[in-house]
């Protein structure tokens, strides 16, 4: 069980649109957190669970950035922060991802 959530974005070779997307699965430390109103934590828990097939929005959106699939511009009118976006997009290119 989880929650996924998406946004369209333009594609930068105009064809239509793209899902960028969060996906969080209601694993034990997350259920915990909800619990206990911390929800404030669950971007530490995105950021160290890929493994696990989570994934935040802007590391999506960097991934896409990456891709040449959406514009800079684009994801930075969509990121929930474009601080982390910048540092996502970073990370991406120091680890070659």
């Amino acid at each position: 069980m989880g929650i996924i959530s998406q946004n369209l974005l333009k594609r930068t070779d105009g064809n239509g649109r793209v899902a960028a997307y969060e996906i969080l699965i209601a694993t034990h430390p997350v259920r915990n957190l909800i619990r206990e109103a911390k929800t404030h934590q669950l971007a530490s828990i995105l950021q160290s669970s890929q493994q696990q097939g989570m994934i935040s929005f802007d590391a999506c959106l960097a991934s896409f950035v990456k891709k040449g699939i959406v514009a800079i511009e684009e994801a930075e009118s969509k990121a929930l922060s474009r601080d982390t976006l910048r540092k996502e997009l970073e990370q991406t290119t120091k680890s070659g991802k």
